[in-house]
């Protein structure tokens, strides 16, 4: 006698689908998933259209790359000073897992408005006679355990604005500007800076796509994220001459990532670091070419001006989940920034402020400092006072904090990122980075419920 197979259950979740940054994704509420987050992976990748490891999400509302295969998990923090928490799913395409381990700074930027939007950060009305302001929402990413905080543009409503004439590479559409602040980026997975005590070190790659064994400079840097730092100039011949997304391209990137995932103390293998595509982060770093390097490529306000057709400081092409990014991480923006403004890295020597010889490598630098102590806990009070706002006029924040800012431009395959940076001295530390501000832009797409069987 044949056996009728169940029927599956239909299901649903409230959720809203967001373009925010260059990614797009779903946003949802944490008390409409399951209370453990090892019970996310069945829903989550149903909902995309991962289940099966259906490379094109055609049973689902992914877009079958990595930037629109993402969700943002938002709830109300019970955190002092901390308006919202934020959880970052990626969720894998073509394959059937997710990965919970980096934040994504793209999708961060959408939890902003969204929290506003969902009456988790009430709003008070302007009074008549203001058109519109800008509200701080503090932000509390639970998978690098960092505040974030997002300076978002309400109306006389306390609506959140969405249109405006901001641009940014990868999006065609202008949109209202967002400020987002990774506060204390610093050792966001490893507990420091530069994880290994080193500013640039060379790993040795073996017999990987046919390649004969050879060594690459790398920066390995946890700021936003952790991230290897590639100096292209240093690859072989063969690889450099290949197209980035060729299959023996793809495969020595992997391998880098890998081995610098072990270096940093992410993995205990090269195995174990396979298993996990989210984190590390790898990006390839060169000087910047001419073509690269002027406004047309340039994010920033319809009439940026002189400013948009500032010189890059570097040239980078960023991995994502094993291909090339088409354009580049807000993670991957702190990242570099950072590498930027650090002396010995990998960038700061390819950056247009150094474009003298590569001088020999600087591995007798003294150990990494400790990280600072994190934001979070100067809003509890527990620092002695409370951090300035994002918002705040650089004078004030130069004179009273100690603070000096750098706009940093690193160029794209899409344009161009510019990163405000904000770095401090510190006696017992040196140059330490407080903070790291891009401006993004988000809208709201869809809201409803998204349907999916188990």
């Amino acid at each position: 006698m044949a056996v009728t197979p169940k029927r599956r259950t239909r299901r649903s979740i409230p959720a809203v689908l967001m373009r925010a940054g260059t990614s797009k994704g779903l946003f949802l509420h944490r008390a409409h998933l399951p209370p453990s987050e090892s019970d996310w992976a069945a829903p989550l990748l149903a909902a995309m259209g991962s289940r099966y490891h259906d490379a094109r999400q055609i049973d689902g509302i992914g877009g079958a790359s990595s930037v629109t295969s993402k969700v943002a998990v938002v709830s109300p923090s019970r955190r002092p000073g901390v308006d919202v928490d934020y959880t970052f799913v990626q969720v894998a395409v073509g394959d059937d897992n997710i990965d919970l381990t980096g934040n994504c700074g793209n999708m961060c930027s959408g939890v902003g408005p969204f929290a506003i939007q969902e009456g988790l950060v009430p709003v008070p009305p302007l009074p008549a006679s203001a058109a519109s302001r800008s509200v701080d929402v503090r932000i509390f990413n639970t998978n690098t355990e960092r505040l974030i905080v997002e300076t978002v543009e309400v109306d006389e409503d306390g609506y959140v604005v969405e249109d405006g004439s901001y641009r940014i590479p990868g999006v065609k559409g202008p949109g209202s500007e967002i400020k987002v602040a990774f506060m204390d980026p610093a050792g966001s997975m490893t507990g420091s800076l530069f994880p290994t005590g080193k500013r640039s070190e060379w790993i040795r790659v073996d017999g990987v796509g046919g390649v004969s064994p050879f060594s690459v400079e790398v920066t390995l840097i946890d700021a936003a994220n952790p991230f290897v730092l590639v100096n292209t100039e240093t690859l072989p011949a063969l690889i450099q001459s290949q197209p980035r997304d060729s299959p023996i391209s793809l495969e020595v990137a992997e391998s880098i990532r890998q081995l610098g995932a072990v270096r940093m103390g992410l993995a205990t293998t090269v195995e174990a670091a396979a298993l996990v595509r989210g984190t590390p982060k790898l990006v390839y770093v060169s000087r910047p070419t001419p073509s690269l390097q002027r406004g047309s490529l340039s994010g920033g306000a319809l009439d940026a001006g002189d400013e948009a057709s500032a010189p890059a400081d570097v040239q980078i092409l960023a991995y994502s989940m094993g291909r090339p990014h088409p354009s580049l991480q807000l993670t991957g923006g702190v990242g570099m920034a950072s590498a930027v403004a650090m002396e010995g890295t990998v960038a700061n020597r390819l950056s247009k402020r150094n474009k003298t010889a590569l001088p020999p490598l600087m591995d007798g630098l003294p150990p990494t400092p400790r990280r600072t102590p994190s934001p979070f806990s100067a809003l509890a009070g527990d620092e002695g006072g409370t951090l300035p706002s994002p918002s705040e006029p650089s004078e004030t924040l130069q004179n009273t904090h100690g603070i000096i800012k750098r706009n940093i431009r690193l160029a794209h395959s899409s344009g161009v990122m510019e990163v405000e940076t904000w770095t401090r001295a510190d006696s017992e530390d040196g140059l330490v980075i407080d903070r790291c501000i891009v401006s993004r832009t988000a809208r709201r797409l869809f809201e409803g419920n998204v349907l999916y069987y188990t």
